[in-house]
């Protein structure tokens, strides 16, 4: 290879949906820092909720609410909400 090959944003996540709803979720976001990190703010966000797109994007709104980019990497923020709704979605299937 000519050059190296990263993820820009990724998430990890662990679903369980029981009747619908969120009944327990993990998740962990890498890309977006210096180093992986948890993200409590979406799993209280999304547990005892529907299992849903809607409820997916909200979970990653509040996974992001405080994040400050820097000059170059304000792009990665919208880039992360997706990636997590996308894992999300992906897990619930």
């Amino acid at each position: 290879r000519a050059s190296y090959e990263f993820a820009l944003a990724s998430a990890a996540v662990v679903l369980n949906v029981d009747g619908g709803n969120v009944s327990s979720v993990r998740i962990a976001l890498g890309g977006v820092g210096t180093k992986p990190w948890r993200s409590l703010e979406a799993e209280r966000a999304l547990t005892g909720q529907a299992a849903n797109e809607a409820n997916f994007r909200k979970a990653a709104e509040a996974a992001l609410r405080d994040a400050k980019p820097q000059s170059e990497n304000g792009f990665k923020i919208e880039l992360a909400k997706r990636c997590l709704t996308h894992a999300l979605k992906t897990a619930s299937m």
